[in-house]
C-alpha cells in the first residue's frame, strides 16, 4: 500500500467561510460544544459581529480535537497539550506562501 503525502494547504484553506452551524453538522457536535472549545482555547474562529466563521484549517484542528476528546478520552486541556506538541505547519501542510507570512514559523526558524 502506497501512502500519499498530504497536500499542501493553500491560502484559501485559511479563509473563514464556515458558520458555527455548518461546522457543528460536519463534526456531529452541537454548536454549544464548539463555543466551549473556543472558550477553552482549542480554536479561535474569526468573529464578524456576533457570528463565528471557521476556516478549513480550523475545521481540521477541530476534527483532531474531537478525536482526542471523544475517542482517546482526553479532557480539553489534555487535547490542547497534545496539539501543541506538533508544529502547526507540519499538521496542516501549509503552502509556502502561507508559511512565508506566518509569524510563528518565521520566529521558530529564526527569520523574524
Amino acid at each position: 500500500m502506497v501512502k500519499k503525502k498530504p497536500e499542501a494547504r493553500s491560502a484559501a484553506d485559511h479563509e473563514p467561510v464556515y458558520t458555527i452551524g455548518v461546522v457543528a453538522r460536519l463534526l456531529k457536535v452541537c454548536p454549544a460544544t464548539l463555543r466551549i472549545w473556543e472558550r477553552k482555547g482549542l480554536v479561535k474562529p474569526t468573529r464578524l459581529g456576533k457570528n463565528r466563521f471557521y476556516s478549513g484549517c480550523d475545521l481540521e484542528r477541530l476534527k483532531a480535537a474531537k478525536d482526542l476528546i471523544q475517542k482517546r478520552r482526553l479532557n480539553i486541556e489534555g487535547a490542547k497539550s497534545v496539539m501543541k506538541l506538533t508544529r502547526c505547519w507540519e499538521v496542516r501542510k501549509c503552502a509556502a506562501e502561507v508559511r512565508a507570512s506566518c509569524e510563528t514559523y518565521k520566529q521558530i526558524l529564526g527569520h523574524a
